[in-house]
């Protein structure tokens, strides 16, 4: 090799190092429609069960299930806006046994790393915060095109204790169950919101 051609060669090497890869694009963008969409929850009060709805929350949904290293589940949620069709339960799940309104009015779910393909969709690792406390869950869903539409349907069961939620008095599983089951129903549109 000619020596006078070396320092054309450590050139271009130097050239490719820092030219940067091309950037992969994320998975697409989707809105819940809000009117065709509930965040709910299904709890017991001494043995009886009843239903909680969200009213409030914002997602922010990337999807495609031939990209889930780019697809990610992000959701904002506004305890305050929980309606048990109990005037005297949503009175005290505001107080600070419960969720405390007053310091931790909002939630937060994020999915972390990956989503992982699972039988019938996806399950996303992700960090849902409540009471300022945040515990890892495996959060499985179902994922399901038609059309210009999508739904993610999914169902997760957490404790209420992991969040410090009526601790104390309230932490008898007989009066108010450890074991709340999260219920996901999202209708979907392209694009983001």
């Amino acid at each position: 090799m000619n020596v006078r051609h070396i320092p054309g060669y450590l050139a271009l090497a130097a050239a490719l190092v820092t030219v940067p890869p091309t950037a992969r694009a994320a998975a697409p963008a989707w809105t819940a429609d809000a009117a065709q969409s509930t965040l709910s929850f299904v709890g017991t009060q001494q043995g009886e069960k009843f239903t909680g709805v969200i009213k409030r929350y914002k997602p922010s949904i990337r999807y495609s299930a031939t990209d889930l290293a780019t697809s990610s589940l992000d959701v904002s949620i506004d305890l305050t806006s929980i309606d048990t069709k109990s005037p005297d339960r949503d009175q005290a799940l505001a107080t600070d046994a419960w969720f405390d309104y007053k310091r931790y009015a909002t939630a937060t779910f994020r999915s972390v790393g990956a989503l992982k393909a699972s039988a019938g969709g996806a399950t996303a690792d992700a960090d849902l915060t409540i009471r300022g406390k945040t515990k890892r869950i495996a959060f499985p869903f179902r994922f399901t095109v038609t059309g210009n539409t999508a739904t993610l349907d999914a169902k997760v069961t957490l404790d209420r204790l992991d969040y410090g939620l009526g601790a104390g008095e309230w932490a008898d599983d007989s009066v108010i169950g450890h074991k709340v089951d999260v219920i996901v129903h999202l209708v979907l549109h392209p694009g983001a919101n």
